[in-house]
């Protein structure tokens, strides 16, 4: 009877036993250490460690491809905001006239216009950053996955997205 009375706290205290989830989360199957986040993620690394860091190694490779991607296409739209930020001006100054706005009126409205240009260039700026942040982790994360596999005795593969390891 006891032990009746202990399963269903040591389940409760398996299941909370999740580590901090990865910044690059999209799908990740491990924590911020690069460890096994969940209780399930831990029982399929503890019963069978040769697939589940097999798919890590997969799933790594799919976001340091998608992180990548992100990241250059980030720069590329931060770059032509930047570009257009005269373009921006003009329009702006534009709309001023065409609404019959003068002094102040007409001060108020470029500055907020161009306070939102401002702002959507600081969010880009800021994603930029975050996927920066991921794209660490991925590598990071990567290194430690190979570094199992060596462990297990396996060698890392290529990452090829046609093939995904079953």
């Amino acid at each position: 009877m006891k032990k009746l009375a202990v399963l269903p706290l040591s389940l409760m205290l398996l299941l909370s036993a999740c580590g901090e989830p990865a910044p690059a989360g999209w799908n990740a199957n491990i924590d911020v250490n690069c460890k096994p986040q969940d209780p399930f993620d831990k029982t399929f690394a503890f019963f069978s460690p040769e697939k589940f860091w097999r798919e890590q190694e997969y799933d790594l490779g799919t976001l340091k491809a998608a992180g990548e991607k992100n990241l250059t296409m980030s720069e590329s739209v931060l770059d032509a905001s930047r570009s257009q930020k005269g373009q921006y001006l003009q329009r702006a100054e534009e709309a001023a006239r065409e609404l019959g706005l003068s002094g102040k009126e007409r001060r108020e409205h470029i500055k907020e216009n161009m306070d939102r240009y401002d702002k959507e260039v600081k969010a880009i700026e800021d994603r930029i950053e975050m996927q920066k942040k991921a794209n660490d982790w991925i590598r990071k994360c990567d290194q430690a996955v190979v570094r199992e596999l060596r462990n297990l005795g396996l060698a890392p593969v290529e990452y090829d997205p046609t093939i995904r390891p079953m």
